[in-house]
């Protein structure tokens, strides 16, 4: 698969880096040289200097066998007008346009279609719709929830007296004899995929997962179980708060399709937002008149006291500044409020979330860089979840009629080696895969996998229609 990516800031660098990792060539476009230089040096793709909203730079780069051609500049205009001369010049080819503009993220598919666009991505959007989902789960670290709370991923560190110690994968689940799995672990700083017969140590600390239910019999209950969160400041007031609100408010929950949709208030719930800014702290006022807002500045000395913050389920640092997002996050988590998130926009401090107790760490990049790669992924491969510890995904997907899975049993798909089925959702119940298992139209699959293996991963899955 050919891919033509112009715009090499952080979210085009993160997408060439992944899409390249995962076996596709990739060209990227960069108008910058100094950048342009900084990047090559970076990555294993081709990177070529040169000014990619114009056709003939486009032209030299093979568009002819590309599949995907990506929008990623820091210009909603560049990326529209891009996209669209792209489009009307290879009509088979699919585009992609990183576009902020609201507006334009609420146009249906035919019009996005006369533009040349066949997918827009909203940042702001993405994002949102990641801390949502996060704050509708619990905001929970200590555990990740699956397929809306029917499957938990659980951490569990092996003690000195513990009784796993010595015994492999295989027989600790008959000894149990319980449905669950361990997807992976961690072993002195190395991610392992382990198989049936891989013997626990000390010290080894892995990953659980099953039904909330198995896992607390195996594991104990959960000290801190999923709650609602029902107070909820919001740190900041920018598009992405507005975008949060309106998802927190609506009856769709959780899906931000139209911001500027009307909504009914859920009365569960009791939002506050606080903004510096006194003209945008009275636009929050205007059109959201069921929250309360406060035109504050919570860098000021004493002003989250003033406020009470400590009185809040849940705090969210979401302002335009990552660093005070982080500091702010954690300030209030020991004032007192009981779950705290914070945004950022760099992935490396997604990697400090439990070392500076912060109950979550929604990065900005992560959101857009997942879309994309679902849009581009064939049998729609998403990724649930990123292992820092490694080059380690989780992902799902669903099984189609036309995929090429369908039908046959684990053992004969040739599942790629560095990936694990860990679970399989059919009908609303949860499967734990075996060699046998079946493969049958309308089943959600999770997958651990190594990056490496998604390519091998597409071409197991894949619908034969997309040929």
């Amino acid at each position: 698969m050919k891919i033509v990516i112009v715009g090499a800031g952080v979210v085009g660098t993160h997408v060439a880096r992944q899409l390249t990792e995962e076996n596709k060539n990739v060209v990227l476009i960069e108008k910058n040289s100094e950048v342009a230089r900084t990047v090559t040096n970076d990555l294993d793709c081709l990177v070529m200097n040169d000014d990619g909203s114009h056709l003939d730079v486009l032209q030299n780069t093979g568009m002819s066998d590309c599949e995907y051609f990506i929008a990623l500049t820091g210009s909603d205009e560049v990326n529209i007008v891009t996209c669209g001369m792209v489009s009307s010049e290879f009509p088979n080819l699919k585009t992609i346009a990183r576009v902020r503009n609201p507006y334009y993220s609420s146009l249906n598919v035919s019009r996005r279609a006369f533009m040349g666009i066949n997918f827009i991505i909203n940042p702001e959007i993405e994002a949102a719709n990641t801390m949502i989902r996060s704050i509708n789960e619990g905001v929970v670290s200590d555990l990740f929830t699956l397929q809306e709370g029917k499957l938990q991923m659980r951490t569990f560190e092996i003690t000195k007296d513990s009784s796993f110690i010595g015994k492999n994968l295989k027989e600790i689940r008959q000894e149990l004899d319980k449905e669950f799995l361990v997807p992976a672990l961690v072993r002195d700083d190395e991610f392992i995929i382990p198989s049936g017969d891989f013997t626990i140590g000390e010290k080894d600390f892995l990953y659980f997962t099953g039904s909330p239910e198995t896992l607390n019999s195996i594991l104990g209950v959960f000290s801190r179980p999923k709650t609602k969160l029902r107070k909820i400041c919001l740190l900041g007031g920018n598009r992405i708060t507005e975008y949060i609100i309106n998802g927190l408010l609506s009856e769709n929950r959780g899906m931000v399709k139209n911001f500027l949709s009307t909504f009914r208030i859920v009365q569960d719930r009791e939002i506050t937002v606080i903004e510096r800014n006194k003209e945008q702290a009275k636009h929050f006022a205007q059109i959201f008149p069921g929250i309360t807002v406060l035109n504050r500045d919570i860098a000021e000395e004493g002003a989250l006291e003033q406020e009470h913050i400590e009185d809040f389920d849940l705090a969210v640092a979401i302002t335009d500044h990552q660093t005070l997002n982080l500091l702010t996050a954690m300030l209030v988590k020991q004032m007192g409020v009981r779950k705290t998130m914070a945004l950022v926009i760099n992935n490396h401090y997604m990697r400090l979330n439990a070392k500076m107790e912060i109950d979550s760490v929604v990065s900005l990049k992560s959101a857009v860089v997942n879309s994309i790669l679902y849009i581009i992924r064939k049998a729609n491969i998403r990724t649930l979840y990123s292992f820092y510890e490694d080059n380690i995904e989780l992902v799902d997907l669903k099984i189609q009629e036309t995929s090429k899975a369908a039908g046959k049993t684990v053992r004969d798909i040739n599942m790629p080696r560095g990936s694990l089925i860990i679970y399989i959702m059919r009908n609303g119940s949860s499967i734990i895969a075996s060699g046998r298992t079946e493969l049958v139209p309308g089943d959600e699959i999770g997958i651990i996998v190594k990056k490496e293996a998604i390519a091998k991963l597409e071409t197991v899955f894949e619908n034969i229609h997309e040929h």
